[in-house]
């Protein structure tokens, strides 16, 4: 059930947030745009984060329910980490810090060596207080609609060696620790900037870790469906459907290699699509587009059937999705009539913002066996 803070706020956000079950919804990540392509992501996709508020006026000129998140780290405070506020690009780093906001192991702050940013004691009441003053200005200086908060995961869930000092690499204890202060600082901050707060939640393919993101408005899923073991792919889109469920937001967003990659991507993510799901097939840093992103099987005729050992499958109005996630051929039979749809060409959006005429779906007969790792999408429409 929603409570009632969280159900007024997916209520407010649901005219920019709705991708409707009979439409794939796209979301975007940063983007810098011409003008050309300011017309296109403003009529194509649902929204996108770190945007400047220039591009932001200019986005929601032409389509007013355009969805925008304003970037900040969720559990570290970067040292070099840039940020929007209003038109500038400026250093997460304050002017002046107090030691108590860190996260302290044996007396030492946690450094997260990779992306230079520290750990942070999220139930300190300062650094609370400091955070979602600064995260609440800074979307109303960038006019946009909501958070987004990178790394919102347990912190050795990201390897132990990647801190200095090294956090263990298995520790019950600090993991359900952890897992307790994420659980009570997302929605305390979704409370106090009175804005959703979208998670990123990793890939949700750690067992152990049961950490409840239904507290806040939603989450984005990191390196989506991809290049994933059988059991981890069924765990990942498992968790991902029941808050598909719950009417959360889910943003899947994928780093595809190939069509084949992109085509799996969008039928495991058409498994657990809902009204309020969203696809990002990121290969760069330009606004992009696909064909599949224009397919269309209508509503869903029922939940996904997940397999980890066969053909996960979900039936639409119009079509059928099938996902061979296994390590062997699967035998596929297509009902009379279905036709197998593939995308030819896709990519970066030109700067004029008109896509070449060469991106279009390609149907065909569909094949008598699914190869490992590779999906269908089956439409009768």
């Amino acid at each position: 059930m929603l409570g009632p803070a969280l159900a007024l706020l997916l209520a407010a956000a649901a005219p920019h947030l709705a991708s409707t079950e009979a439409r794939i919804g796209v979301f975007e990540d940063q983007m810098t745009l011409t003008p050309g392509q300011v017309q296109f992501a403003a009529t194509h996709y649902a929204g996108s984060q770190k945007q400047t508020r220039s591009q932001v006026q200019a986005l929601k000129a032409v389509n007013p329910d355009y969805f925008v998140l304003q970037y900040r780290l969720a559990i570290g405070l970067g040292v070099h980490t840039q940020i929007v506020d209003g038109d500038r690009w400026v250093n997460e780093w304050p002017d002046r810090v107090q030691e108590r906001w860190f996260f302290h192991r044996s007396g030492k702050r946690e450094y997260m060596k990779q992306w230079g940013w520290y750990l942070m004691n999220t139930d300190d009441a300062s650094w609370r207080a400091t955070f979602t003053a600064q995260l609440k200005k800074q979307i109303a200086d960038t006019h946009a609609d909501g958070a987004f908060l990178d790394s919102a995961s347990i912190p050795n869930e990201f390897g132990g060696s990647s801190w200095t000092p090294r956090l263990p690499d298995l520790d019950i204890p600090f993991e359900n620790a952890w897992r307790a202060k994420l659980e009570r600082w997302l929605p305390f901050v979704q409370a106090r900037i009175g804005k959703p707060v979208i998670a990123n939640a990793g890939t949700l393919i750690t067992t152990r870790d049961h950490t409840d993101y239904s507290h806040v408005a939603g989450i984005m899923i990191e390196s989506f469906a991809l290049n994933l073991a059988p059991f981890d792919w069924n765990l990942e889109l498992t968790r991902a459907w029941s808050l598909v469920q719950k009417q959360r937001i889910v943003i899947c967003q994928a780093y595809p290699q190939s069509a084949g990659d992109r085509v799996f991507a969008l039928a495991s993510y058409l498994l657990v699509k809902g009204d309020r799901t969203f696809l990002n097939l990121r290969t760069t840093m330009a606004p992009e587009w696909y064909p599949e992103y224009d397919v269309d099987l209508g509503a869903p005729a029922g939940p996904p059937k997940l397999s980890q050992s066969g053909l996960s499958t979900r039936a639409f109005a119009k079509g059928l999705v099938v996902v061979n996630a296994t390590d062997s051929p699967q035998p596929l039979s297509a009902p009379p009539g279905y036709e197998l749809v593939t995308p030819q060409g896709g990519g970066a959006v030109p700067d004029s913002g008109v896509l070449p005429t060469s991106w279009r779906l390609v149907r065909s007969a569909p094949p008598a066996v699914l190869q490992p790792r590779t999906a269908a999408v089956l439409s009768s429409g």
